[in-house]
C-alpha cells in the first residue's frame, strides 16, 4: 500500500505540473487545485503508513531479541532513520488559495499575458515552485525498494532466512538487488537505465526554459539526456538555468559513484 500511495502521488505530482506548463504565467487551475489536494491526502496516508510500519518493525525486532517494551528498540540511528523517511514522503506541491474567479479573463487579457510573460527574461536562478515542491518527491522510489525486498523469494523463503541468519548476513536490499543483477544482468539493467533516463529526462523539461520562457519539449530533454550522457554533446540543445545545468551532473554523481 506504502509504494501505491508514493507511486500515486509522484503521478499526480507529474500531471500537475504538465497541466500547469500549458499557462506560461504558471497560474493554478481549479483541477490543479483538486489534483494537489489529492497529493496532500495521499501523502498524509503514506506517513501514517509509514509509521505503523516502522512500529511493527520495532516491535518485531523487540520479540527477536527478547526486548520487553518497544522503546528500548528506538535507537538514536532508528530515529534518525524515522524521521528521515517522515521528512521524504512529506514534500510535496501544496495547495495554495483555491482559484476562483481570478484567472477567469477573456481571449485578449489572456493573451496580453502571455505576451508580458514571454517579454519577460527568466532567472539563471528561477525555479517555479512546484516543482521545486515535486522533484524531490522522486526519492519516495525508495518504497519500491522496500516493496522488491519484502516480495523477494529470498526474504520470503524460511531456508534462506535461516542460512542468512546463521551465517550472519543480512538479506536487505543490496543483497537481493545483487542477486537479481547476477541472475538478470541485462533485464536489471534496462529496467535501472530506463527509470534513470525518464526521471531525468522529465527533471530537465521541468526545470528548463526556450528563450520565450516557455518549458523545453520532453523529446528535446530526452535528446540532450542521451547526448550528455553518450559524451557525444552536440550543444543544438542547452540548459538555460542553473537547476537545468545541475540535473545531468547530479544523476551522474548518482549512477556511476
Amino acid at each position: 500500500m506504502m509504494v501505491v500511495l508514493g507511486l500515486l502521488g509522484i503521478i499526480l505530482m507529474i500531471v500537475d505540473n504538465e497541466l500547469t506548463f500549458t499557462h506560461i504565467d504558471h497560474h493554478d487551475t481549479i483541477f490543479n487545485w483538486l489534483v494537489k489536494l489529492t497529493i496532500t491526502i495521499s501523502t498524509v496516508l503514506l506517513i501514517v503508513l509509514v509509521l505503523y510500519y516502522h512500529y511493527y518493525d520495532i516491535s518485531l525486532y523487540c520479540v527477536n531479541n527478547s526486548i520487553e517494551h518497544w522503546c528500548i528498540g528506538l535507537t538514536g540511528r532508528k530515529i534518525v532513520l524515522i524521521v528521515l523517511e517522515i521528512v521524504i514522503c512529506a514534500v510535496h506541491p501544496i495547495p495554495r488559495k483555491f482559484p476562483i474567479d481570478q484567472y477567469s479573463r477573456d481571449a485578449s487579457s489572456s493573451a496580453n499575458s502571455t505576451k508580458f510573460y514571454q517579454s519577460i527574461p527568466i532567472s539563471l536562478t528561477y525555479v517555479p515552485v512546484d516543482v521545486a515542491l515535486g522533484l524531490p518527491m522522486f526519492a519516495r522510489l525508495y518504497l519500491c525498494c522496500r516493496f522488491i525486498t519484502f516480495h523477494s523469494r529470498l526474504v520470503q523463503d524460511t531456508s534462506s532466512q535461516s542460512l542468512g541468519y546463521l551465517n550472519k548476513i543480512s538479506i536487505n536490499f543490496v543483497f537481493v538487488i545483487k542477486t537479481y543483477f547476477e541472475q538478470s544482468p541485462i533485464r536489471c539493467l534496462v529496467i535501472f537505465c530506463t527509470v534513470v533516463f525518464l526521471i531525468g529526462s522529465w527533471s530537465l523539461r521541468a526545470c528548463d526554459f526556450k528563450s520565450n520562457n516557455e518549458h523545453i519539449s520532453i523529446l528535446d530533454a530526452m535528446w540532450f539526456f542521451i547526448v550528455t550522457f553518450t559524451t557525444v554533446g552536440y550543444g543544438d540543445v542547452t540548459p538555460a538555468t542553473y537547476c537545468g545545468r545541475s540535473k545531468p551532473n547530479f544523476i551522474y554523481e548518482t549512477v556511476f559513484h
